[in-house]
């Protein structure tokens, strides 16, 4: 599992996303119950780009006479 730094009373920088083996021989538990440690977002989602949108007539200026 994954654990982002949410303290900086830690030997990582706030932020730090960490792995279990990063913090072997930690008390994982006692670290997010005391706000040092919080699981980490799952950032395998991917988002696609957005195609960008084509140009209607409606969106162009209008001609000045």
């Amino acid at each position: 599992m994954k654990w982002t730094v949410i303290s900086d009373r830690l030997a990582w920088d706030a932020g730090s996303v960490l792995t279990d083996d990063d913090l072997a021989g930690c008390n994982i538990d006692a670290l997010v119950q005391a706000g040092h440690l919080a699981p980490a977002a799952n950032k395998t989602t991917k988002r696609l780009p957005v195609p960008p949108v084509p140009m209607t007539p409606a969106d162009e200026p209008e001609e000045q006479n």
